[in-house]
């Protein structure tokens, strides 16, 4: 009797806490619909779109090109989930929205597995849901959460092959060799505990072997994408996206040491402090234990967090996967502590930090993380205009921009493809192109044809001829001018 209520307690409180947290999200992405932001989530709409209209089920395409920096995972998916009959801004959004109930879920499991304590896997959950990186990317498409997933899939199930391998999948083929990182820390763990002889030979070997199988049919993919692509993927996949971004802040993302360690400070406030006592208590304890297995996944993705401060490219974002890391930290003084008045003191006490300085719910339910701009709305006229391809110039700022960063050689190949709207590709669902140049942009105005529409941000319009019997202008709003040919 008593084993059956413990089992009902430790799915009880959750099951409660997911239901209420996936319908205030739904509630606020169906009530409150908005248009994609830039850059991220009309990105993955137009990828998934395109995939699933050509039917390149393995290959990204933005306009008709292969995109070959990421995997085509989260792409595909978006795209699949665009056929449902629904507003795409809705039902693309829920569907990251179960994907991140998803991943709570897997978060209490993993952290319950751990300490076998409802109250701080419970607490992890929460503080985790209601950290602004992560509620905002609950609410937003983004190949974040598919990592997260992945990474806590695999952690959880590594000893089982066939479903770490199916995590594993996911992780990868959601955001390419960052993919590896459980099968690399995993490695080490299994080496360090050879070396202690917490471990023997034999189960080292076999977890080994195991290690290696699932890296080469993770690798599945990259080997094709090769065998189709040969260089131009590598270049691509690995120096540029993966190389470039590690040894250089490209594409303006600039940042101090610091980046990422103020970053985490900002998103956690005051729960930054018992995380910080916790993660010193365990590393100490992991050295000094003889079976220190579970304190080490515990710091599971603490050396990701170690990493992500090496990294030159700095990205707010980036800070996604380990936020449930030091949720965790935070919330494991509930692990230390054995009186339960004290334990419910401190419970309560972080849930009030939580609720009032990290994410107040006031903030959580009126935030809005996109509304229709102008950029928007003359996409939508490109539309009803009927326009097959469109020409973007871009603003007089990302003219700059570009120059500048590609004198310092702080571009990559794929950096003119987006334009600083790549929403307009989405929204007027034309053949996009984004031009960086003035003179190449005045001779494309020049030869407009009926079959062809330009937009111009209204400052630059100075720059242009006056409109002739060649040209005409369809619409314009307060930033851009559209035109056609005759």
């Amino acid at each position: 009797m008593k084993k059956s209520k413990a089992q009902f307690l430790k799915y009880f409180f959750l099951s409660l806490f997911i239901i209420l947290f996936f319908c205030l999200n739904a509630y606020k992405i169906i009530r409150f619909p908005s248009p994609f932001f830039d850059w991220d989530e009309s990105i993955y709409a137009q990828v998934g779109k395109e995939m699933i209209k050509e039917k390149s089920f393995f290959v990204p395409l933005w306009q008709g090109r292969a995109w070959l920096d990421k995997p085509p995972l989260p792409s595909l998916l978006y795209g699949l989930v665009q056929l449902i009959p629904i507003t795409p801004e809705i039902s693309t959004r829920l569907a990251t929205l179960i994907l991140s109930c998803f991943t709570l879920v897997l978060l209490y499991v993993f952290v319950f597995r751990n300490t076998k304590k409802i109250l701080p896997s419970l607490l992890t959950v929460i503080i985790t849901a209601f950290i602004p990186a992560f509620a905002q990317r609950t609410q937003a498409l983004n190949v974040d959460v598919f990592l997260l997933l992945g990474w806590l899939g695999y952690a959880l199930y590594y000893e089982r092959f066939g479903i770490s391998t199916a995590f594993l999948l996911i992780a990868v083929l959601s955001k390419s060799l960052l993919g590896f990182y459980p099968i690399g820390i995993l490695a080490l763990f299994h080496t360090y505990r050879l070396l202690t002889k917490q471990i023997t030979k034999p189960k080292y070997v076999h977890f080994t072997k195991q290690l290696i199988i699932q890296c080469l049919i993770a690798s599945l993919w990259f080997f094709g994408m090769y065998i189709f692509y040969k260089q131009e993927f590598i270049q691509y996949q690995f120096i540029e996206s993966h190389f470039k971004r590690v040894t250089a802040s490209i594409e303006q993302h600039f940042g101090q040491r610091t980046f990422y360690i103020d970053v985490i400070i900002d998103q956690l406030k005051w729960l930054i402090i018992p995380g910080i006592i916790s993660g010193l208590i365990l590393t100490y304890t992991f050295f000094r234990s003889k079976n220190n297995k579970q304190y080490f996944f515990a710091l599971f993705f603490v050396p990701w967090f170690i990493f992500l401060n090496l990294t030159k490219t700095k990205i707010t974002w980036y800070i996604y996967p380990v936020l449930p890391q030091f949720a965790l930290l935070a919330s494991y003084p509930l692990v230390f502590l054995k009186n339960k008045i004290i334990n419910s003191a401190y419970f309560a006490c972080l849930l009030i930090i939580l609720f009032i300085y990290v994410n107040p719910l006031s903030n959580f339910i009126t935030n809005s993380y996109s509304e229709l701009e102008d950029h928007h709305r003359i996409a939508i006229e490109a539309k009803n205009n009927k326009c097959k391809n469109l020409l973007v110039l871009v603003g007089d700022n990302t003219r700059t921009s570009y120059t500048t960063l590609k004198s310092m050689n702080l571009v990559i190949s794929t950096t003119t493809w987006w334009g600083n709207h790549p929403s307009i590709a989405f929204y007027s669902e034309a053949k996009t192109t984004y031009l960086y140049d003035i003179k190449q942009a005045m001779g494309k105005y020049i030869n407009l044809n009926s079959k062809t529409c330009m937009v111009i941000e209204k400052n630059d319009l100075s720059l242009f001829p006056p409109i002739s019997k060649a040209k005409k202008i369809l619409t314009d709003n307060q930033t851009y001018a559209l035109f056609m040919g005759k």
